[in-house]
């Protein structure tokens, strides 16, 4: 430091304003997420929301709840002025989304603002228009019942947080990330979203949290839900196991209010299982049993006792785990020594373990069609394993004997070398995998025109709008809202790219899991890959289970496709396909 000295002096209040305002507003989505429990805390039950440039350059929010009196409206952009709160009482028992009285006087302080309203019973309205944090204006106007709120040029006097906003497209899927998950927790509140004059989002005004997740992630999701409930708290969880997935994505809401918070993170992570996928989970529990006064943005919260919702999301999700692999968890009537009131038990040592919670599931004899089929390949199969035999001495397999299957569902071949234990499943995978890379390699792919149009989940429109042309590359085509001038209800799939190996992937899955690729693959060069690596991992899941029941026919067809494999000596994930036991080698074992 140079040592000299500056006198203390009061920030002038337009530069304390703006870092007030850096607190609370980042990016567009923070002014949409603020608006929004705004609008919910208003009572409103239709709300919609129109951007341009994904909020970067206008943002607007409409709601139709009780709106805000004509001679509040000046006083609602002052700082820590708020209609949620009156005493420091209120504050250790906050009911409402909003509270703090910076939402407004934030937002007003790094746009152009105008915010229209009339308060429910009024005959009329109120305009008041800042710039900046400064009002220029305020009149009364006709006007309908709610408020309507519009932010133009978010940061034009803070160029360089202007400066460090992602593209319109990044800062648009943070937004309907947002009104996705407020849907999720008021399923009955319509909200409607448009990008750029496109409507890419209309859910809710339903009846339950579960009609929005089936609306949003389609009729065929695979999701499993659980609900327990302790001392004054109660916790509603989803999982979505999507195929093919490697993160982790959790949606936390603690009374309505959408939150970051560890232990919720933690207490799944200690079931000990693999939780890929997006999880969804809800807290109910009494205001003064949680602090929410923690940060500017109310992103992050602080139980006051974390152990027992620690304890009640860990049994919430161990149920699901259990279930969704097929086993059936320990429950019991009474109320524990946690005074849980009968909820499930506490995951001890061994709660976990399948032996002990095993429900036989019926066997199921699946025939594979596919293995038998003698139809062309849609493109013509690779020659690099053209010759390669896993038994070298046998030209054409017909020597070749299928002994049956063994400990759980190996295949066992023999012919005059020896003996060959298969891993149907690994085998199986890695046909597929080869199968999908190869329907890539090959340059253009092909696409089939559906007999059936599939109408796609709300979750998934909004991305296919964004990335429809990349799609389109890749052989997806589609009907949405707007094209052709008309207005279909839904947004609907027409073709898909036809791939071998994916013959069991529905188109839906076909799509998210290229959705995903391109949405995680920065590198444009690199999205080709990383979408036919997702398919892959998705397809692998629909290979032959292990156990599961084959034909002589259908082993032999297996065995051989393997052979024509590039690396058909293992899986795509590292484990062998094939052990090989030698004649000569049993012989010495034998003494022969």
């Amino acid at each position: 430091m140079s040592g000299s000295f500056m006198n203390i002096e009061r920030l002038p209040a337009s530069v304390s304003r703006r870092i007030a305002a850096g607190e609370v507003i980042e990016r567009p989505v923070s002014a949409a997420k603020e608006l929004l429990e705004n609008a919910l805390d208003a009572g409103a039950s239709n709300i919609r929301i129109s951007l341009e440039q994904g909020g970067k350059t206008s943002l607007v929010i409409e709601d139709d709840g009780a709106g805000i009196p004509f001679a509040d409206l000046p006083l609602a952009l002052e700082r820590y002025a708020t209609s949620k709160i009156r005493t420091i009482d209120d504050l250790e028992r906050v009911h409402t989304l909003g509270y703090r009285g910076e939402a407004l006087s934030s937002i007003a302080a790094v746009s152009r603002m105008e915010l229209r309203s009339r308060h429910a019973g009024a005959s009329t309205g109120g305009v008041i228009r800042c710039e900046g944090g400064s009002i220029v204006s305020h009149s009364e106007i006709p006007a309908p019942p709610g408020t309507r709120v519009q932010v133009d040029d978010l940061f034009f006097n803070l160029p360089a947080r202007r400066k460090f906003l992602k593209g319109s497209t990044a800062e648009l899927k943070r937004i309907i990330q947002v009104v996705q998950d407020y849907a999720l927790v008021h399923p009955s509140v319509r909200f409607r979203l448009s990008n750029d004059g496109k409507e890419l989002l209309d859910i809710g005004d339903a009846g339950s949290t579960d009609e929005v997740l089936t609306s949003l992630w389609g009729l065929e999701h695979r999701s499993v839900s659980a609900e327990v409930a302790g001392d004054r708290t109660r916790i509603s969880l989803w999982w979505n196991n999507l195929p093919g997935s490697r993160r982790v994505s959790v949606t936390a809401f603690v009374n309505g209010r959408r939150v970051q918070d560890p232990t919720i993170r933690s207490a799944l992570n200690s079931t000990g299982a693999s939780i890929y996928g997006d999880w969804i989970i809800m807290v109910g529990i009494p205001p003064e049993e949680v602090d929410v006064n923690i940060h500017p943005a109310k992103a992050e919260i602080r139980f006051r006792r974390s152990g027992p919702i620690f304890e009640l999301v860990r049994r919430g999700a161990a149920d699901m785990l259990l279930r969704a692999g097929g086993f059936e968890p320990r429950v019991h009537d009474g109320p524990d020594a946690h005074g849980d009131g009968g909820a499930l038990n506490p995951p001890g040592p061994g709660a976990l373990d399948p032996w002990e919670n095993y429900v036989p599931q019926p066997e199921r004899f699946t025939k594979r069609p596919e293995l038998l089929s003698s139809r062309p390949p849609a493109l013509p199969p690779t020659d690099a394993g053209a010759g390669k035999a896993l038994f070298p001495d046998i030209g054409t397999g017909q020597e070749r004997k299928y002994l049956g299957q063994a400990q759980g569902g190996y295949l066992v071949f023999d012919d005059k070398r020896g003996l060959c234990l298969v891993d149907a499943h690994a085998a199986h995978e890695r046909i597929l995998y080869e199968q999908i890379e190869d329907s890539f390699a090959g340059g253009g792919i092909e696409t089939q025109r559906m007999i059936f149009e599939q109408e796609i989940p709300r979750a998934v429109t909004a991305a296919v709008t964004l990335h429809r042309e990349e799609l389109s590359r890749m052989g997806f085509t589609f009907r949405l809202p707007g094209d052709d001038g008309n207005e279909p209800e839904d947004a609907v799939m027409l073709s898909v790219p036809v791939l071998r190996g994916l013959g069991r992937l529905s188109p839906v899955e076909m799509l998210r899991a290229a959705i995903r690729g391109i949405e995680e693959e920065d590198d444009p060069s690199k999205r080709d890959r990383e979408v036919w690596w997702r398919w892959a991992r998705t397809a692998c899941r629909d290979a032959i289970k292990l156990g599961e029941s084959l034909g002589r026919e259908e082993a032999l067809a297996l065995f051989g496709r393997l052979e024509r494999c590039r690396s058909p000596y293992s899986c795509p994930h590292g484990r062998p396909t094939t052990i090989f036991l030698a004649g000569d080698k049993l012989k010495s074992w034998f003494e022969r």
